[in-house]
């Protein structure tokens, strides 16, 4: 299939379906010749980061807003001409007109020719705003709503810097597996560079996926920030510990590295397809001290018992606004309700991980977000509720930091 046909389907899908653009990149790559699929990865991807500031370039030149697949379709040429250098202004049109060929909208390639030719000439420009905060939003293609929400949450220095930040490339980032290979043996790859966060992570030039290094399982993809969740965990050989939200299993690996493969996790994930996620990733890599169980984990009992573990990691589901860099699809399907939902959900988990922390134990509680509901505020309510716990640490990672993800750790400790 034609590249920039199967993108715009995509992207489409994502925009108006509420797909998720992973999936859907999974489930129809293999329809495009293989020296097609990075471009098609580029194209949703950038597309969908830049989404809302490209619509906003075409739409003050219709009078009328066209049909959802062709405004999928003007987005995706306002991002080419506007971000992508190597593509030239006239394969882009060209392309387009092809597209509405083949979707039979041959009726709007005269609108979509004469959009495009006045993008071409404004050339890459900022969209003005009045009110700065909807101006930054704009041009960082960022909803409204959010950035308005960092701004009275953490003030409008760290959310304009965080803003900006989430349209920025970032480094590939990866923990090195001990059991199968040396920090000192990845950095005799001139590929690699040593991290800026962590002191043990790794960054990676090039395509870490591609590479004999993830192939032969010596190791993972895991941003820094997550690094800096397992090592709050303070994994040590011979511990029990419980990963209680664990697919795909990075976190779990992880604190398995720390472990030098000595002791036991225990890792839960509410469905069967994730937790053979887990499984296989820890055959790859040679940990063999994981055991996954699939169970709701609000309600472990069945699975664990009366169980305490020395460490549990709660690392839960959240709003995921800090990785918006590396998932712009979520911009297009989150709204403010769904955080209300999200909150009694992770309260319901801390508590439920709060139960399973032996005394003098450690509980570390995580999401990748930024949001206070879903960070500060749940971890004072659980440690209101459970006298027992102190905090000994937080921490609010933004993403302009580092080149991060951005990302908020709690470490509690149960009274011994």
């Amino acid at each position: 299939m034609n590249a920039r046909y199967l993108a715009v389907e995509l992207i489409h899908g994502v925009l108006t379906k509420q797909a998720y653009a992973n999936l859907s990149l999974k489930q129809r790559l293999d329809e495009a010749r293989p020296i097609d699929r990075g471009l098609i990865t580029q194209l949703v991807y950038g597309t969908l980061q830049n989404q809302i500031y490209c619509r906003n370039r075409w739409k003050k030149h219709v009078q009328k807003e066209p049909d959802a697949l062709v405004a999928s379709l003007l987005d995706m040429c306002v991002y080419q001409l506007m971000f992508l250098d190597k593509v030239p202004d006239y394969a882009v049109l060209d392309e387009a007109q092809s597209i509405l060929r083949q979707k039979h909208r041959g009726s709007a390639t005269g609108l979509i020719n004469a959009v495009l030719r006045k993008v071409i000439e404004e050339g890459k420009i900022d969209i003005e705003h009045e009110d700065e905060i909807e101006r930054v939003a704009l041009n960082t293609s960022l909803p409204t709503w959010i950035l308005k929400m960092w701004v009275k949450q953490y003030g409008k220095e760290d959310a304009l810097k965080c803003a900006y930040s989430l349209i920025q490339n970032v480094q590939t980032s990866i923990k090195v597996n001990p059991l199968k290979a040396s920090r000192k043996e990845m950095l005799d790859d001139p590929r690699f560079l040593p991290g800026k966060l962590v002191e043990d992570a790794l960054r990676y030039q090039g395509n870490f996926l591609e590479s004999e290094w993830f192939k032969d399982g010596k190791g993972i993809l895991q941003d820094e920030a997550s690094q800096m969740v397992v090592s709050w965990v303070d994994a040590k050989p011979g511990m029990e510990i419980l990963d209680l939200c664990a697919a795909p299993g990075t976190k779990t690996a992880g604190m398995a590295f720390a472990m030098r493969n000595t002791g036991r996790i225990v890792a839960l994930d509410l469905h069967e397809h994730r937790v053979r996620l887990i499984q296989e990733g820890m055959l790859k890599l040679g940990v063999t001290i994981v055991e996954p169980f699939a169970c709701d984990s609000r309600d472990c009992a069945s699975v664990l018992q009366d169980r305490r573990f020395d460490a549990v990691l709660a690392d839960v589901p959240c709003s995921g606004l800090g990785v918006l860099r590396r998932k712009p699809d979520i911009k297009a399907r989150i709204r403010p309700s769904d955080l209300d939902d999200l909150q009694l959900l992770q309260g319901q988990l801390l508590e439920e991980a709060g139960k399973r922390v032996k005394a003098g134990g450690v509980l570390v509680y995580s999401t990748c977000t930024l949001n206070k509901k879903e960070n500060q505020v749940q971890v004072a309510s659980f440690l209101k509720n459970n006298e027992e716990f102190i905090l000994v640490r937080e921490r609010t990672i933004f993403p302009y930091e580092q080149e991060t993800d951005g990302f908020y750790i709690a470490q509690m400790q149960r009274n011994p």
